[in-house]
């Protein structure tokens, strides 16, 4: 889900009630300090503690380490010498971005039609990966063509 996005709202909104729920059970802090401990307490049962039935009764901690980590191929790139965009693929499977003020289609397949990804620019070389990591595809953007197929495997 996308920031301010209703979907997320509610889950930030749940959160919040879940912690509210937790400190009015535990002693009134008197001050900062007691606070924080309680957060940090909080904290630590809520992401390591915790099984969660959308997680298959996992923690958090334990689904996170549970996927093998993004690692970028191919081209390296340099901090700050690339644009990133968040997008969703169109339900015909495409993406579009615009390059030297021309707008360009990139073929990505429609079987991730729907998918939110982030497109990583850097001159012509683009990298679009979903939000949990995945790189779907990696190219490099012929400017003289509006549409950009998907390479043969």
């Amino acid at each position: 889900c996308r920031p301010y996005h209703p979907q997320t709202c509610g889950k930030v909104e749940r959160f919040h009630q879940t912690l509210k729920k937790w400190l009015t059970h535990q002693r009134p802090a008197h001050t900062v300090a007691q606070l924080q401990a309680q957060l940090d307490t909080f904290r630590a049962y809520y992401n390591t503690g915790r099984p969660h039935r959308a997680l298959g009764r996992r923690t958090p901690q334990q689904a996170y380490l549970a996927r093998p980590k993004a690692i970028p191929t191919g081209t390296p790139l340099h901090a700050g010498a690339y644009r990133i965009r968040h997008d969703r693929i169109d339900s015909n499977g495409k993406l579009t971005l615009r390059h030297n003020s021309r707008l360009h289609h990139i073929g990505m397949g429609r079987r991730h039609a729907g998918t939110n990804v982030l497109v990583l620019i850097h001159d012509l070389h683009i990298r679009v990966v979903t939000t949990d990591g995945q790189l779907l595809r990696e190219l490099r953007l012929n400017p003289t063509k509006d549409y950009q197929p998907q390479t043969k495997p």
